[in-house]
């Protein structure tokens, strides 16, 4: 009964769009639970239709209509939007091409790919038509079902999708797509052939970067290096050297890193040399050890510089390999001064000090030794926070140091004795 009332009191609604949509959503709920009034409610929403005016929203409704029908089941959805299709050939171009569009918006929506690539391909207006593709092809890359059969079908779809676009960067961005589609399916070659399609260098690049990175984590990057390297000498070409980074990280995280360090010093790029670096401390540590051993002297500096101080600022403190990799690739005392800075924070303050006590330059020297002679005094030992003190070769310095020490200590002995003063005297 209550189904019935509900019914009727859609003809309250003054505005026929709404009503008609109204009554289309109410079908599709209908038809959810089996009750045979959907067929009612779907016969009103499309008899509202023809009290409406404009004819662009006239068909707006029928897509309405359509896709409640579709979303219920009904095989009548496919025949509204054919008729939509012919019908509004009577419009403008530009109004037709927003019904087009919203027409295959629905239709992604239902999953009907192959019917929303019909209407975006009939759009006249190209960016318009392009972007409405694009955005086919990317609802058919996250879509693409467990079964081979489904798979299939979406693969097919978006790259019949991508036929149709004819501009970019809608064309490179669909190309990134079809890539995901293609790693997620594990057709790895195909997604690296395709690579080679991308002509926008941006998205050639977020492409090669998605590429590497999937491969690395499923375990497999090793086994298409070459592949991989052959593609980036020809996206180098095509880009002016712009490939050099996504390679050289390619070929790093691969555990190949005297062929990245080979590949950058085309450009001899110390701060590319840090970049990399930096990249495989979050993403592959055993890889950066393996990039770190193939650095020369000189570039050893700014790479060990850089990954300390990220290291020191996370206080990752399980990171060991890479801190002794970083102090067997350089010499370098800033270097150390850092080195001896991770020690402290693992409270390993004697290594610590022999660091700083090896340390030839002044300032240095003072600040290693003046951080192990204070965290020793934390840790109660007194004396060996006077003897790193003492190491310091700026007297003056030391002095002080000395000096702060001794009233630490003394501050931490009196700490809980102290007692008011009541000298009967005052």
């Amino acid at each position: 009964m209550l189904i019935n009332e509900i019914l009727s009191s859609v003809e309250v609604i003054p505005e026929p769009y709404v009503k008609s949509a109204t009554y289309a959503k109410i079908g599709e709920r209908l038809v959810s639970v089996h009750n045979e009034g959907f067929k009612t409610a779907f016969v009103k929403a499309m008899e509202t239709v023809k009290d409406i005016d404009n004819p662009m929203t006239a068909f707006r409704a029928l897509l309405s209509i359509g896709y409640s029908m579709g979303k219920a089941g009904l095989k009548s959805s496919k025949r509204i939007y054919h008729s939509v299709f012919e019908d509004s050939r009577v419009l403008p171009d530009a109004q037709r091409d927003i019904v087009l569009q919203t027409a295959s918006t629905y239709l992604i929506a239902l999953g009907d790919l192959g019917e929303a690539i019909r209407f975006a391909g009939d759009i006249s207006n190209r960016e318009l038509r392009n972007e409405t593709l694009y955005s086919i092809i990317r609802a058919g890359s996250r879509a693409m079902g467990k079964s081979q059969l489904e798979i299939a079908y979406h693969i097919r779809k978006i790259k019949l999708a991508l036929e149709y676009i004819d501009g970019e960067p809608y064309r490179s961005k669909s190309l990134l797509e079809v890539i995901k589609a293609y790693l997620a399916m594990g057709n790895y070659d195909g997604a690296v052939s395709m690579l080679r399609e991308v002509e926008v260098r941006e998205w050639a690049k977020r492409a090669f970067k998605e590429v590497v990175f999937f491969m690395k984590e499923k375990g497999v990057l090793g086994h298409y290096i070459d592949a991989l390297e052959g593609t980036a000498k020809a996206l180098i070409e095509r880009f002016d050297g712009a490939f050099v980074e996504e390679m050289a990280l390619a070929l790093a995280l691969s555990s190949h890193g005297s062929a990245a360090l080979d590949l950058i010093r085309r450009i001899e790029s110390d701060d590319l040399l840090a970049k990399i670096a930096l990249e495989l401390l979050e993403r592959d540590a055993g890889a950066l050890v393996s990039y770190i051993d193939a650095l020369t002297d000189e570039e050893a500096v700014p790479v060990g510089k850089a990954v300390l101080n990220r290291i020191l600022e996370l206080r990752d403190l399980d990171l060991w390999d890479v801190v002794v990799a970083v102090g067997r690739s350089t010499a370098n005392e800033e270097v150390w001064a850092k080195i001896a800075r991770f020690y402290v924070l693992n409270n390993r303050l004697e290594d610590a000090m022999k660091i700083g006590m090896m340390m030839k330059d002044k300032r240095l020297r003072s600040i290693v030794l003046a951080d192990v002679a204070h965290n020793f005094v934390k840790s109660g030992g007194v004396e060996r926070a006077i003897d790193a003190a003492l190491e310091v070769r700026d007297i003056k310095f030391a002095s002080f140091l000395v000096s702060e020490i001794l009233l630490a200590a003394l501050d931490t002995e009196l700490n809980g004795r102290v007692v008011p003063w009541n000298d009967s005297r005052c």
